[in-house]
């Protein structure tokens, strides 16, 4: 587990101390305690403890960057323990990040979340992907406005009015949602109430109409929309796609979030399912809880979500070098931009369907944040001094 505290450097300015330990505050203490939380629970059930080789493999492995004593205390080997337990043939056990110095430090440099987070609002998203195939805004909320599609103003019954004319519709809070919470589904047949009481509870929320998948994932689960995730990495000037993967609801469900009971499956770079899939456990499905084989289904013209993505990806590198996208697939077969996370996109169930998350990138990826994160040079001269 990483396990530090800052402390001023040798003859550091008092103010310059106050601002660096007010940024751990902020940005990076949450990082390490949400990566603390998340994971370990994966540790009960599912985890095939390293060998006395593998430890010795890993050693040698970070310690090209980091002395033991820094090793103790910032890279947490109980992750190997998860990840051991889904290696396949062929793939260097090294190679996984583990979850905690991942969202320290890596999605900490390339996502630059001091700029990236305050961008991340769906309300912004019509604004900019206004040439992107997406949901239709039935209605925002903005703080004191409600406003259309077009960011008009229109009066609050209008609102619920449209709401009503559509039978169905899902509101997603602006911001600080994740992990399928900050969502509702309302219809028609509830009332006004419980309409108002989410509008209540967050001054920023999008109200957005129903999507209709296609129906080669409908038939995995048809009462969520199973979207497509990809992780994008710009480095040294090339978009790399780092992962794909399907999330898909389970029994029902409503909606795909693994840590609401969904499960996630690799994609194959031709938009064929790998032959399992994990939930965020790490616990193995070699089918669908409701019987459909994954490796039987096919994601229609996945060709274009990659090419999306990646042409996406130099629009936000100013703000994110490190994505994660997720797309519906329409009912005509193509992809639909539901939304883009700029910084703490999640790690977990990338590693257990495809393997490390850098690939063939990652000794070059590692150097890079060793040499460059201001983050992770602070703490390891935090520890020297």
């Amino acid at each position: 587990m990483i396990d530090f505290e800052l402390r001023p450097y040798p003859g550091e300015d008092k103010d310059a101390f106050i601002k660096r330990k007010a940024y751990f505050i902020r940005i990076l203490r949450r990082r390490k305690d949400l990566s603390s939380w998340y994971i370990p629970k994966a540790l009960v059930n599912n985890n095939k403890p390293i060998s006395a080789r593998d430890k010795e493999l890993i050693d040698a492995f970070w310690g090209r960057y980091l002395s033991e004593d820094l090793r103790n205390h910032i890279v947490d080997y109980g992750y190997y323990d998860i990840y051991n337990n889904v290696l396949t043939p062929g793939e260097h056990l090294c190679y996984y990040i583990p979850d905690s110095f991942y969202q320290t430090f890596i999605d900490d440099y390339y996502t630059n979340p001091q700029h990236s987070f305050p961008c991340d609002d769906k309300n912004l998203y019509d604004l900019y992907f206004h040439d992107v195939n997406r949901p239709e805004t039935i209605f925002r909320k903005t703080s004191d406005f409600i406003l259309d599609g077009n960011y008009h103003e229109i009066s609050l019954r209008e609102a619920i009015d449209r709401c009503k004319a559509e039978n169905e519709v899902i509101l997603k809070k602006g911001k600080f949602s994740m992990a399928g919470k900050g969502i509702m589904i309302w219809n028609a047949q509830q009332s006004e109430k419980d309409l108002l009481d989410f509008l209540n509870e967050s001054p920023d929320v999008v109200c957005q109409r129903m999507i209709k998948q296609h129906a080669e994932l409908s038939r995995i689960n048809p009462t969520s929309v199973n979207t497509v995730r990809i992780m994008t990495l710009v480095f040294k000037g090339q978009v790399h796609v780092l992962s794909r993967v399907l999330r898909m609801g389970v029994n029902g469900s409503r909606v795909d979030n693994a840590s609401q009971g969904g499960i996630v499956c690799g994609i194959k770079p031709d938009g064929q399912l790998k032959n399992e899939a994990y939930n965020t456990y790490g616990k193995r499905f070699p089918v669908h809880p409701q019987g459909l084989e994954f490796e039987s289904v096919k994601i229609p013209n996945f060709n274009e979500c990659t090419e999306l993505v990646m042409n996406l990806a130099k629009r936000f590198s100013s703000l994110s070098r490190l994505i994660s996208w997720d797309l519906a697939i329409d009912e005509a077969g193509h992809p639909l931009l539901i939304e883009f996370n700029l910084t703490f996109g999640e790690l977990d169930f990338h590693q257990f369907c495809n393997g490390p998350i850098f690939g063939e990138l990652t000794e070059d990826v590692l150097a890079d944040v060793f040499a460059n994160s201001y983050t992770l040079k602070s703490i390891i001269k935090s520890f020297k001094n």
